[in-house]
């Protein structure tokens, strides 16, 4: 558990020293290859877009999953045709009793159609969420989960180059899907 919370706390501090434009590789993260709940294999490299926005969340979530998802789609808003179909948001669901892919993918979709929605057994959910230093606990209700609220930006060869944090503006979300497709302005 100390090693978790000194692991997450170095990834607030490399968060926190980069500027709003710095696209440096950072040691967590990356490619996933699983098997999804469904039976189905899934790695990250196997999408073509060469931006991916990772995140962690569930369908049942009250606030930060939705307000992300918002924050999402009104970045992608100014972009034109060619820079929205350079990514993909990628939510995977903490939630392995509840979110199935097929629910995951709906509940993602109905806010932004470029996206895919992911759930995992409850074993490999914890495998990813160590890869990406990522941090779950369910609330003492057992409905509910706090959670990480970072966005994960992955390049074309799924290396995580950027943390979006929950505070920052959508304009970093859009600047980050320019600068990585290689139609930063």
């Amino acid at each position: 558990m100390k090693r978790k919370f000194v692991l997450i706390l170095l990834v607030g501090f490399l968060v926190g020293c980069g500027s709003a434009l710095e696209f440096t590789e950072l040691p967590i993260g990356g490619n996933i290859e699983a098997k999804d709940k469904s039976g189905q294999s899934v790695s990250l490299k196997a999408f073509e877009e060469p931006v991916l926005l990772v995140f962690f969340g569930y369908t049942y979530c009250p606030d930060f999953c939705p307000n992300t998802l918002a924050k999402i789609k009104a970045a992608v808003e100014p972009l034109n045709e060619v820079e929205k179909s350079k990514f993909k948001v990628v939510f995977i669901s903490v939630d392995p009793v509840r979110d199935s892919p097929e629910t995951t993918t709906k509940y993602v979709q109905f806010y932004l159609p470029q996206s895919v929605g992911l759930s995992f057994s409850a074993d490999t959910i914890n495998q990813i969420l160590k890869q990406y230093a990522a941090y779950v606990q369910k609330t003492e209700d057992g409905q509910s989960f706090d959670h990480s609220t970072y966005i994960y930006v992955l390049d074309k060869n799924r290396k995580t180059r950027k943390l979006i944090k929950s505070t920052d503006s959508k304009e970093v979300i859009t600047k980050s899907i320019q600068v990585l497709s290689g139609n930063s302005i």
